[in-house]
């Protein structure tokens, strides 16, 4: 099961109380999946549910709150697949007063028009405008997370809404806003796509719905990946400072072994003689282990070393 489609059974996993919070999410529902049509002089909605267990939960809210039974709801393929869709139909009279309850029409039953005010009066207090972002993102949102246990690379953190129309599409955008959140924008395949890609915000969003069980689940993403992050830019930091090692190392035997053939160690004042030839017979020690056996600091040890190699680079040839 995706992350998508956990964060979906966990907003259904629980009865809605109130009939104002019923209205939001069968509203949010409709908005993100609902079709309008015509059928035989009567006017009708089509919207689509992603599991039967979501067909049954939207079935339920509209006999408690119409009492409309559900007639038809068909599957969008013969063989289940990750792909189908459950689809139900409202129609007949009861229709149009569904429709109007939900805020989705307005106007006499004679001169009915759309209303595109997704936040309108459904959305007015906190707990109907989190119903209604419920219901919207079950029937038209989606989130990935990264797999855990591989590669990080094979997807990120993202959350989107898919809508037919830039108008409400950026509604949405500027209603995440006011709740916090940085959302975008954007056209894909003739659709308009409102996204957020930062964990922290999708996070967030996900504890506004609520889904607490959910959110302590892209936590544990976040945490894991942050500690295996750390891990990494750790290994880094080590070889990083292993090669600056073996580099300065290299660079300090190739300086003894220029003044020895040259001028000779016995030039050197005896303390450089000393850390000069125990370099040499020690090459693969670091700083710390060849400065406790010449029994002096690291800081004293690495100030000697540098003046060697510039002697050696004032010799010439």
């Amino acid at each position: 099961m995706s992350f998508a489609q956990k964060v979906k059974t966990e907003i259904i996993s629980k009865p809605i109380k109130d009939d104002h919070c019923k209205i939001a999410f069968l509203s949010g529902v409709m908005r993100g999946s609902g079709v309008l049509f015509e059928r035989d002089g009567e006017l009708g909605v089509d919207f689509r549910i992603g599991t039967e267990q979501g067909a049954e939960f939207v079935s339920l809210l509209l006999k408690s709150l119409f009492n409309y039974d559900v007639r038809e709801i068909s599957v969008s393929e013969n063989n289940l697949s990750k792909n189908d869709r459950f689809e139900i139909s409202v129609t007949g009279k009861e229709a149009i007063t569904i429709l109007k309850t939900l805020g989705i029409l307005t106007g006499d039953d004679d001169q009915l028009t759309v209303d595109f005010d997704f936040y309108g009066k459904i959305c007015k207090k906190d707990c109907c405008l989190r119903s209604f972002f419920k219901g919207l993102f079950y029937a038209s949102g989606n989130c990935t997370v990264p797999t855990q246990g591989k590669s990080s690379s094979n997807t990120g953190y993202h959350l989107e809404f898919t809508f037919s129309h830039v108008a409400s599409a950026q509604a949405t955008a500027d209603k995440l806003s006011q709740i916090g959140l940085s959302p975008k924008v954007t056209s894909r395949k003739g659709k308009y796509v409102v996204y957020i890609k930062s964990a922290e915000e999708i996070k967030d969003f996900i504890a506004f719905l609520p889904a607490p069980v959910s959110v302590l689940s892209i936590i544990d993403l976040m945490i894991n990946k942050e500690i295996a992050n750390n891990s990494n830019r750790q290994k880094n930091c080590d070889l990083g400072n292993l090669n600056r090692q073996v580099t300065a190392s290299i660079n300090q035997i190739n300086a003894i072994n220029k003044i020895e053939k040259s001028v000779g160690l016995k030039t050197l004042k005896d303390d450089l003689k000393t850390v000069a030839i125990a370099r040499k017979n020690n090459p693969d020690q670091t700083l710390v282990e060849l400065a406790d056996e010449l029994g002096i600091s690291k800081s004293c040890l690495n100030h000697r070393l540098r003046k060697i190699v510039e002697i050696a680079n004032d010799i010439k040839g």
